[in-house]
């Protein structure tokens, strides 16, 4: 390891970029030498001795471990990332003051590779394929921190770093936000991040930013990615925000022929300057990526014999919808996955579980219409394990919706059917029935309002009757 080699018996020469002499070790963690330095402080590359673990070691700046929002930001990043564990995030390990030094410091993952900032200062830009693959992975991150409530707010290639195997890594939750607890670390009205790569919308108000920020500054980065260029250049900041508030860039395919149309259109709707015409979640964004058939099953940067080694990059290449593993060693053809499918599963009547695959449109009408089990669980693949439908994205606030039922006809008498006895008294007005009832209740609607009539045509047929006796009694005795 040269520089960084461990052997205690032969203590590597002292550089420039080694940490002062008394800042030797923080906590379990020995610190070898600087990796670089941020807006909080410096990164340090570090090394657990029981565990023979490689660390990054951020320290909180000196200048500002006395400002009591700044140490609250630095352990906000902490917490938040304490929140993620996903292969395509930086994982956050410990976080916490020594005692010796006062340094506030925090132990993340250390990644083996550049960043994609460094991958475009040494190529200029990125095929089209290997720009896909990295943009795909961070989507995988958002989809993972977005769900959890965490919104990045600093999407950019300098935070996207990338592993030996070529793995993409979201890093660095400084400016992360939970959406879920409200903070007063954002004044009002106040908007960071990066300029060149935030939405209109977050740079007038930081509050203002959601997980569709982080799509859009996505965008950004991709575009940057494929052309090497950002889609609003400016001079200062104020000239960038003016240009993001017109929201009118040249397509990618304009600077670099070899971007698709496809390709185009997904850049565009990232990049969309009302969020509303975004993806709206990072799931969406993948089944687009996914469907374009352009990613880099493994990018042409990454080891082959490492990508083999990896379980992360192996999973991925077993779940993807080619025919045939592909060579390593070889460019990876374009091919289209199965489509925009989940794994459901329900519960029958009879206690058995049953599993079958839906499309997103397919389960969404299915919960409209009142047919879908209201226990049913889904996931998009069966690996990562299932989960109710209300805690995907996909399918919150999805109402249902009454289906209308048909209106019994009424049965109309024939002309020719002769009245029945009583057919010369006056005929009431029979009541509306008011919604949808059943015949029986109808009919005992209409005895009950037609009580009264009954009663007067009984006493008339009555009277009719003793009339007639008194005739007949006149006529026999030849009273008439």
């Amino acid at each position: 390891m040269d520089a960084t080699h461990l052997d205690p018996a032969n203590p590597a020469p002292r550089s420039p970029s080694e940490p002062p002499h008394e800042l030797r070790s923080l906590g379990e963690f020995r610190i070898l030498r600087r990796l670089g330095e941020g807006g909080m402080g410096s990164v340090y590359l570090g090394y657990h001795e029981e565990q023979g673990q490689q660390v990054a070691i951020k320290i909180l700046a000196e200048n500002l471990a006395s400002k009591e929002s700044f140490v609250d930001r630095f352990y906000r990043e902490a917490k938040s990332g304490a929140l993620l564990n996903h292969p395509n995030i930086v994982r956050t390990i410990i976080v916490g003051q020594d005692r010796a030094s006062g340094k506030h410091y925090l132990v993340l993952e250390f990644v083996d590779g550049p960043s994609a900032h460094a991958l475009l200062n040494q190529h200029g830009r990125l095929s089209v394929g290997d720009a896909v693959h990295i943009v795909r992975d961070i989507a995988r991150a958002l989809e993972h921190a977005h769900s959890r409530n965490v919104v990045h707010r600093d999407i950019k290639p300098d935070n996207i770093l990338i592993t030996a195997s070529g793995v993409a890594k979201l890093a660095d939750l400084g400016l992360a936000k939970r959406t879920d607890e409200a903070s007063h670390l954002t004044v009002a009205r106040q908007g960071f991040g990066t300029t060149h790569y935030m939405p209109y919308e977050q740079a007038i108000n930081a509050k203002k930013a959601d997980g569709r920020s982080d799509i859009y500054a996505l965008g950004a980065t991709l575009y940057h990615l494929l052309t090497g260029k950002v889609p609003f250049p400016g001079e200062n900041h104020l000239e960038v925000v003016e240009k993001k508030e017109r929201g009118v860039f040249a397509p990618a395919s304009n600077l670099v022929g070899e971007v698709p149309p496809e390709l185009d259109g997904i850049v565009a709707k990232m990049l969309a300057r009302d969020p509303r015409d975004r993806y709206q979640t990072a799931s969406e964004l993948i089944v687009d990526l996914d469907r374009s058939g352009l990613s880099a099953a493994v990018p042409s940067f990454a080891d082959p014999d490492l990508a083999r080694q990896d379980p992360w990059v192996q999973a991925c290449l077993a779940s993807s919808a080619q025919p045939t593993r592909p060579d390593l060693e070889t460019p990876p053809q374009a091919s289209r996955p199965a489509g925009d499918f989940w794994h459901l599963r329900f519960p029958g009547r009879d206690g058995r579980w049953y599993k079958v695959r839906a499309s997103t449109k397919q389960i969404a009408d299915r919960l409209r219409d009142g047919r879908m089990p209201p226990d049913a669980q889904a996931s998009r693949q069966v690996r990562d394990g299932f989960r109710p439908l209300a805690e995907h994205i996909e399918f919150r606030g999805i109402k249902c919706r009454r289906v209308k039922r048909k209106k019994p006809k009424r049965t109309k008498v024939a002309p020719d059917v002769k009245p029945a006895l009583g057919a010369g008294l006056p005929t009431p007005p029979l009541p509306i029935a008011n919604g949808q009832k059943d015949r029986s209740t109808v009919a005992a609607k209409l005895i009950l309002a037609d009580r009264r009539w009954l009663v007067a045509a009984g006493a008339a047929a009555a009277a009719l009757v003793i009339a007639a006796a008194i005739v007949a009694y006149l006529l026999f005795q030849g009273g008439i």
